[in-house]
């Protein structure tokens, strides 16, 4: 299988039995510089930017096969810009579907209110997630990094806090109380992250 990273094919002789995972796992970092992250894969100009996450499937590609894999790069600040711009934007469609969730659960419509709620919720959930990784990536200590007299740490023990009794209520089928939860306590919490994600944003363009 040919290999090409950032448009340039690289010398590389693979073993009968190492595949794509192998590659990406062990052996990328000798081709690329230690700043570069991946930003793309390409297995015969069809996109597989999964094999990045999807181990079991990374492995099922064997880099003696026939083809080309090409691997395209950006440095680290650029993915944690981009994860950032993509946070600032499900936080705006959230915003935009939270009201509508609240509405549909007071007027009894629970069903199709608990339908959107939950993909919102494992939304947040992946936020986490993401945040976890850009602390990871700019050596970012939460407890101490501020907004507005508080940390980061504080705002994600709010967000931890309301998920928990948004449980609770779930479980009560105590429709009106969520609905309070998301109006009054989830969407301006919502709305600080927002706050929360432009002033990282900010202080990354001024290298801070």
């Amino acid at each position: 299988m040919e290999i090409i990273i950032d448009g340039n094919k690289i010398d590389f002789t693979p073993n009968t039995s190492e595949t794509v995972y192998d590659f990406l796992i062990n052996k990328i970092r000798d081709f690329i510089p230690k700043n570069m992250v991946i930003k793309e894969i390409f297995l015969d100009d069809k996109k597989y930017d999964d094999l990045m996450i999807d181990d079991e499937k990374a492995k099922t590609f064997k880099l003696t096969s026939n083809g080309t894999l090409k691997i395209n790069t950006m440095t680290s600040d650029e993915l944690v810009m981009q994860s950032l711009n993509s946070i600032e934007s499900y936080f705006s469609d959230l915003l935009k579907n939270l009201g509508k969730v609240a509405d549909l659960l007071r007027e009894g419509n629970d069903k199709e209110g608990f339908t959107d709620f939950a993909a919102d919720l494992k939304g947040i959930g992946a936020f986490v997630q993401v945040m976890d990784k850009i602390a990871l990536f700019l050596n970012i200590d939460y407890s101490t990094y501020k907004y507005k007299e508080r940390s980061i740490k504080d705002y994600f023990d709010d967000t931890e806090k309301l998920l928990s009794n948004i449980l609770e209520t779930q479980k009560t089928l105590d429709y009106v109380m969520l609905a309070d939860l998301i109006d009054f306590e989830m969407e301006p919490l919502i709305k600080t992250w927002k706050e929360v994600i432009l002033t990282l944003k900010s202080d990354i363009g001024n290298g801070k």
